[in-house]
């Protein structure tokens, strides 16, 4: 199959270097890679398929985050 978006997914690699994605913004990516979808006949259907797994990547890190936000809160307080 190849790369979806190669001029495109060089900057996403740079944009990383290490750094954790939030959800948003997945979900910018996730948008972008639609739009990108729209206006290439020959790589759309990759590029859908990109930014739908972009977006279930958005929905996972959001579940994860307030997951996360759930335990710390229901976590018994110590005290000083």
């Amino acid at each position: 199959m190849g790369n979806s978006a190669p001029a495109k997914s060089s900057l996403i690699r740079e944009r990383l270097k290490g750094k954790i994605l939030t959800a948003a913004e997945c979900r910018e990516i996730a948008d972008r890679k639609m739009g990108e979808a729209v206006g290439d006949r020959r790589h759309g259907k990759e590029l859908k398929a990109t930014a739908q797994a972009w977006l279930v990547l958005a929905e996972r890190i959001a579940l994860t985050s307030f997951e996360g936000v759930l335990r710390r809160a229901s976590a018994p307080k110590s005290s000083p």
